[in-house]
Parts: structure tokens; sequence; C-alpha cells
């Protein structure tokens, strides 16, 4: 059994907690990228009326010969000109600081290791969460951005490793996987005009929900509805129409362009054709992410449809459903509404247990033979042989829970998640059953474990030790 106590996080995880806040932070104030948002919708429209009625003001000053008046009016319209432009370089530069640090995170030297660095992110966050407990939907909604990016760009590579999608843009990156082998130009070249257009894109898929009549609409005139509600149809519909809107607005006008730094005409042209092509590439993706015209839109849908899932909102979630998260990907893929063979690369990247589920199966012995109890496990590794047989670390030995386990592909003959299998515990006498649950449970709250023979278990509780928290040291791995 272990008890619980506050401990301090791993500097990693540390780092994942601050940088959801400069995306989503727990409370507004201190500048983060949908405040960026949030305050554009609301007080740009206001500067902008104020420029047009001062231009007004001037051509009236100059045509009656006004230079005084006309003088001030002038410097007025310039400061707010200027303040415009400023604050987009900001948001533009906020935006790129936060792109920089999730590829720091994602991303690493090798295939192999980048993966792996995918799958610590992305198991770090649903780990943070404690499932449908307190006020789930907000954080949920915090952390959806930033999981639904990082597969993004693993998606992505699929595209270009696999070459499913010839788009006009993309395929002039194939060469962008070379930067696992050490090809420093073709990285520097990826990041700057794929893998941060592509987190932008992702990460402010749904920023028009912030415009203030959609915020109408979700949160009503006083803001005491709730926005994670199931809406009405005709609601369903203006919100949509207003998201799309509103954010195709600010990718444009709100974002733009990134300026140029440094003298060097013929680089600075380069560099700003690039990054037109890089702009328009994004707001074609999030154009088709909503409308579902070309195809190309499904490297950010794909992902978003797999997050609201992992990271529901809704008042029914529950830990149980997130194995069956990849169904309606496949669904939809069967039915012709997203591209068939986009999705099984998906599917394959991710599997059928999200990274930091927790599974909980039947050991055997060096023979194969089952052992007469059940252990825990956490999913730590993308890529699966077998999408039904997850990779995990194992957390408990012989009912004690450990922080130096190996990682195992847990058999579907074996994990408890089917059904099938509990027939091989049943015979267990109901007391020496009774006991393995409260040993394993210990004072945790555990969803799903007033089962004797339980699906699955939660794992957010061991966790929040810190000694608990490296669930991908390389070390590890190897013993796979």
């Amino acid at each position: 059994m272990i008890k619980k106590f506050d401990s301090p996080d791993t500097l990693y995880t540390q780092q994942v907690k601050q940088l959801i806040e400069q995306i989503w932070p727990s409370e507004f104030g201190k500048g983060s990228v949908f405040e960026d948002a949030w305050h554009y919708f609301r007080n740009t429209p206001l500067v902008i009326n104020e420029i047009g009625r001062l231009k007004e003001q001037l051509g009236q000053q100059e045509f009656s010969g006004e230079r005084g008046s006309a003088e001030k009016t002038e410097k007025k319209l310039k400061q707010l000109t200027n303040l415009l432009e400023q604050e987009r370089l900001d948001r533009i530069q906020r935006l790129h600081s936060v792109a920089l640090r999730i590829i720091d995170l994602c991303e690493d030297d090798t295939f192999e290791d980048t993966q792996n660095a995918t799958a610590k992110f992305l198991g770090t966050l649903l780990l943070l969460t404690h499932g449908p407990e307190n006020n789930f939907a907000k954080l949920h909604q915090r952390l959806k951005p930033l999981y639904k990016t990082s597969l993004t760009l693993r998606l992505c590579d699929k595209v270009l490793a696999n070459r499913n999608l010839k788009h006009p843009y993309l395929k002039r990156y194939h060469g962008a996987l070379t930067r696992f082998k050490g090809n420093r130009q073709w990285r520097e070249k990826w990041v700057s005009e794929v893998a941060i257009p592509l987190i932008i894109g992702s990460m402010l898929q749904d920023v028009g929900l912030l415009h203030p009549d959609a915020e109408f609409i979700l949160k009503g005139e006083n803001g005491d509805k709730d926005e994670f509600r199931v809406l009405e149809p005709e609601e369903r519909i203006n919100l949509l129409r207003l998201n799309f809107t509103n954010t195709i607005g600010y990718l444009r006008e709100g974002l733009g362009i990134p300026p140029y730094v440094g003298n060097d005409k013929d680089e600075r042209d380069e560099y700003l054709a690039a990054q037109k092509l890089a702009s328009e590439f994004v707001t074609a993706l999030v154009k088709d992410a909503f409308k579902s015209k070309s195809g190309m839109g499904e490297i950010l849908k794909i992902p978003q449809i797999y997050a609201s899932i992992i990271l529901s909102t809704k008042p029914n979630y529950s830990r149980k459903d997130l194995p069956r998260g990849y169904l309606l990907i496949e669904q939809l893929a069967k039915k012709g509404m997203l591209h068939e063979r986009l999705c099984a690369s998906f599917i394959g990247i991710v599997g059928y247990f999200p990274q930091g589920f927790g599974v909980t199966y039947i050991p055997q012995d060096s023979n194969g033979e089952l052992y007469d109890r059940y252990e825990f496990a956490i999913v730590n590794r993308l890529n699966p042989k077998d999408p039904a047989e997850p990779v995990c670390r194992i957390v408990t030995r012989s009912l004690s829970f450990i922080s130096s386990g190996c990682d195992e592909p847990i058999s579907k003959e074996v994990n408890l998640y089917y059904k099938a299998n509990h027939k091989k515990l049943i015979k267990m006498d109901k007391a020496k059953l009774q006991e393995i649950l409260t040993q394993l449970s210990g004072d945790f709250a555990q969803e799903n474990m007033e089962n004797l023979i339980p699906m699955f278990w939660e794992p957010s509780a061991y966790f929040t030790e810190r000694k608990h928290q490296n669930l991908w040291n390389k070390a590890r791995a190897q013993q796979l």
C-alpha cells in the first residue's frame, strides 16, 4: 500500500504545468495565449472603431485648415495604429514561444526518442486529471489544446512518411523526416514552416468560442449557464458559425505573418514569402477542419475528435470509455466521413488505450501460467504492435506498488478491460478478491474499484508522488 503525502513534482511535470498556464491559465490576469485572444475580441474592435473615427475627424480638420488640431489627431491616430501592431506582434511572440516549448517537450533527436517524448507528454497530461471529479470539465478544456497539438505533430510525420495526402504545401516537406538523422537544416525548416504553423492551427482551432457572441450562447447573459451543457440544435448551429468566422478572423487579422528580424533584404524576402505560405496553409487547414472539403484539415480534425473523447467535458465522462476513443474515428472512416488511411495511421499511433490509462491485468509466470491475482500498469508507449495490446509500465508487483517496474505489452488474453478475462479469476474466493482490492486501492479513491475484478484503475493519485512520475525513462524501455 502507498501512502499519500505532498511532494514536489519532477522538473518535467512542473514544465508541463507551466505550459498549461501559459496557454489556458486557471485564472486570467498573468498573460496567456487564450487570454490574448479573449482581449483581442473585446478590445481590438473598439480601437479599430476609434481609428476610423479619428481618420474621419482628421479629414475634416485638414479640409477646414485646422492644422494644430489635425496634428494632434494624427498623433493619436499613429499611437493607436502602433498599439494595434504591437499587440499583434506580442500575440505572435507569445504563440511562437509556446510552440517552441511544445516542440522541445514532444520532439527529440531520433524518431524513437520523439515517439517516447510525445508519449510522456500525453501521459503526463492525462495523469494530471483525476477522472470525473470536481470541476473536471474546466480542467479538460484547458488541457485539450496541448493534447491534440502534440498528436497533430505525430500524425503529420505519418503523412510525410506515408504520403497519405498529396497536399501542395506539405509535399514540399518530405525531407523534414531527415531531421531524425541529424539534418539540422531540415529541422529548422520543419520547425519554422511546418511544426509552428500546425501547432498554431491545432491550438487555436476553436479560439472563436472566446468571442463575446459565442460566450453569450455558452454562458448566458449573466454567465450563469453551464457552458458544458448539451446545446439546443439552434444554439449549436449559431455557435459553430460564430466559432468558424471568428477563428478565421483571429488567424488572419489577430495574428497574420510574423515579422522578419535582420538586415538582409534577400533573406527577408525569402522569409516573408515562406511565412505567407505558412499562414495561408494554417488558415486553409482550419477552414477544412470545419468544412471537410479537401480532407487536408483532418490532420487537425482527427486529433481533435480523439481529444474530445479522452478529455471529454460531458457530465457522463468516465475513464471506462477511454479505450473506446478510437471507435468513433474508425466508424467515421468506414462511413467515408474521414480519410480512411489517415485514420488507420492515427490509430496505429495511439492504439486503443490512451497514454496514462490505468490497466489491470493477470500476471503470468515464466511458463505462461496465470497467477490467481491481478496487478496494475500504466500505458506509456505509442505505436503498439497490436493496437489492442498496449505497452505499459508495470507499477505493482505481488500486490505492492513499485517505482522501478519494466515495460511490457499487455496481451489481450490477460487485460481485464476485456471482460472475457474476468472468468479466469471468477473462481477465486470473494474474500481473496476483496483482500486484493483493498491492498491495491489503499487509501486512494479509485474509479471502478467497487468491482471485485476491476476493468481498469485510476492512476492519478499514484502519479502525484514525485518518485512515480518517471514512467518513461529509457532504461525501462530497453527491457521491452
